[in-house]
């Protein structure tokens, strides 16, 4: 239901932009003096306002919706024999949900994702949202028991049980997505703000970004910034590197991945040890590998991708990256799109095993995941199309899901992964 009273008053506040906008211009036609440089001020808030108001009275999700690119609605391809579970997060139907579906698209359990309701204060988050479609949640992790784990963006972390009551959330700025550790602790990258910064290269106040360790309770126990680990590995001079979006000197890295190397995979990957961590800064076009305890860093590679997500270990010895690959046009197909790309950290060898072709064209420069599975296939979501899709090992799709959100519009898509039956403890989805 639409706040009457918060409407009333944007819509007072745009008309007395308006207003002020209309004095100023009868006052001065010169656009130099002070007061019409205040009404052109005004005219840019009011702009936004304008543009803001289906967001703040809950009309239209505008932050989340993106033009349509794929036909159809829902899983839109099933050629899967295969009984395991999706579990999909993002702005599905009327606001930002996770579901967990089998593959026909029956929705066996829904979890609401609500950043002011389920977060300890808003004041926590980067950028404070006004409403609950101000902040998107990243990819959501289920447990055996149902409950669920995710992170809205640049604000803290969430855990909720089974029927969506919340558990716990962190105080601390947590960002994009968590990974679970070996010792069930909980990884994610964070955020602090830092007025005084106390080394070189940083002479003004910037986001340092942070490696954060959670126990299973959301209690912070250990945490090592970014520069500091930077520093202690003598690779300052990587953090004077510049790009073409916030230039990373008092700038943030934009740390959007950590993932433990398990020990189940520690013999394809000789050159590192159990409990390794693998960091993907995306500002940097680097992934890097560090110790347990976050002391050094032993490996790092920038390129050839580029703003990349989700570095994943593979059982084959070699890391797999989600390349956004961002090249400035609307729809990525100048330079061939998104795709995923394979890294052999022992001889620093890379190979395309999807994307970057018109056959096997997809695009999201932010966000995107993929989940490698075990017939040799691999599911992709392709987020900011609002698109997850699967294909075998000859690169066929067999699997596709479209989250449409009208007959123009698809609306963002966080998160899809895949999760044997065996996985869940639970037998009875439904809630009272």
């Amino acid at each position: 239901m639409v706040d009457i009273s918060r409407a009333a008053f944007y819509a007072s506040a745009v008309t007395g932009a308006v207003a002020l906008i209309f004095g100023a211009g009868l006052f001065s036609a010169r656009s130099d003096n002070a007061v019409a440089q205040a009404a052109f001020g005004v005219y840019d808030d009011a702009k936004i306002l304008i543009e803001e108001l289906p967001n703040l009275t809950h009309k239209r999700p505008t932050h989340f919706l993106v033009p349509a690119r794929y036909p159809g609605k829902g899983v839109t391809v099933n050629k899967t024999p295969g009984d395991d579970l999706i579990l999909l997060s993002g702005f599905i139907g009327d606001d930002q949900h996770a579901q967990l579906m089998r593959r026909d698209g029956t929705v066996l359990a829904r979890w609401n994702l609500l950043p002011l309701e389920q977060l300890p204060s808003a004041g926590q988050c980067r950028n404070v949202p006004q409403t609950n479609w101000n902040s998107a949640a990243h990819n959501v992790l289920i447990d055996p028991d149902g409950s669920v784990l995710f992170a809205f963006e640049s604000c803290g972390m969430v855990k909720l049980d089974r029927c969506g009551k919340k558990i716990w959330a962190t105080r601390e700025n947590t960002h994009h997505s968590p990974n679970l550790l070996a010792d069930g602790h909980i990884v994610i990258g964070g955020s602090d703000y830092v007025e005084k910064p106390k080394q070189w290269p940083f002479t003004e106040p910037y986001w340092e970004d942070a490696i954060r360790v959670y126990d299973a309770n959301g209690k912070l126990i250990r945490q090592r910034a970014i520069t500091d680990l930077f520093a202690r590995s003598g690779m300052l001079s990587a953090l004077t590197s510049h790009s073409d979006d916030n230039p990373k000197t008092n700038g943030e890295f934009h740390l959007n991945e950590i993932e433990e190397l398990p020990a189940s995979l520690a013999q394809a990957f000789p050159m590192f040890t159990p409990g390794d961590l693998l960091v993907s800064i995306r500002n940097l076009n680097m992934i890097l590998v560090t110790d347990a305890k976050m002391e050094r860093i032993k490996w790092h590679r920038v390129g050839p991708w580029i703003r990349q997500h989700d570095p994943d270990w593979g059982t084959d010895g070699r890391i797999t990256v989600f390349d956004n690959h961002p090249d400035g046009t609307a729809d990525g197909t100048r330079f061939g799109g998104s795709r995923i790309i394979a890294i052999d950290p022992t001889t620093g060898e890379t190979q395309t095993i999807f994307g970057g072709r018109k056959d096997q064209h997809f695009f999201t420069n932010q966000r995107g995941l993929h989940q490698m599975l075990g017939d040799g296939g691999m599911l992709i979501t392709e987020a900011n199309a609002g698109r997850a899709f699967q294909v075998d090992r000859a690169g066929r799709i067999v699997w596709q899901y479209v989250n449409r959100y009208d007959d123009k519009e698809a609306a963002w898509l966080n998160g899809a992964e895949s999760y044997p039956p065996s996985y869940f403890k639970v037998k009875d989805w439904s809630c009272k």
